[in-house]
């Protein structure tokens, strides 16, 4: 996914991981090549343990320092599902988008088995309705708008299907940021 190779499109990426502790792998990457962020990615390793919360106060962090009125701020957020987060968190996160001019499209990803999934699905939720509530980006054609989702990846296979599924529906407004 190069920057320079798609033309006109300026593209950041952020990824913050995280199990008990977050780490922020990669801050408004603007022309790694797919292969370059694999690169990047592979040598981390999970230590057990989740925290949404963090990560999700890490991606409000990232999203505010990086924002750019060119693009529309776009969080990906892949886990097995086992944690819990006050819905204050998730609102707060999709409130400073919203404040700082554009709503949030929030992408909660179960992978792994969908009994524990039911913090992804409330958090996509919140995100949808504030989504739903934020005044419209009048630079951007409403049918241009991605509405934040809620995927299950049982496997590796379903997983890149789930993600280049969001990539295509982001093909028309340009995102800011990925967890």
């Amino acid at each position: 996914m190069n920057a320079g190779a798609r033309g006109a499109r300026r593209d950041t990426y952020s990824v913050i991981l995280f199990d008990s502790v977050v780490r922020q792998a990669l801050y408004s990457d603007l022309g790694s090549s797919a292969d370059q962020l694999l690169d990047i990615l592979l040598p981390y390793r999970a230590n057990g343990g989740t925290n949404f919360a963090s990560a999700i106060q890490t991606a409000q962090d990232v999203m505010q320092r990086g924002w750019s009125t060119e693009r529309t701020p776009v969080v990906i957020f892949l886990s097995d599902g086992e944690c819990h987060i006050q819905d204050q968190t998730v609102q707060g996160l999709c409130m400073s988008a919203t404040q700082l001019g554009k709503p949030l499209s929030f992408h909660a990803v179960s992978f792994g088995q969908d009994n524990h999934s039911s913090t992804l699905r409330r958090m996509s939720q919140i995100a949808l309705e504030a989504q739903r509530r934020a005044p419209r980006d009048p630079l951007l054609p409403a049918e241009a708008t991605v509405q934040s989702s809620y995927s299950e990846a049982l496997d590796t296979v379903q997983l890149a299907e789930t993600f280049l599924g969001i990539a295509q529906s982001l093909s028309k407004p340009r995102g800011s940021l990925m967890i």
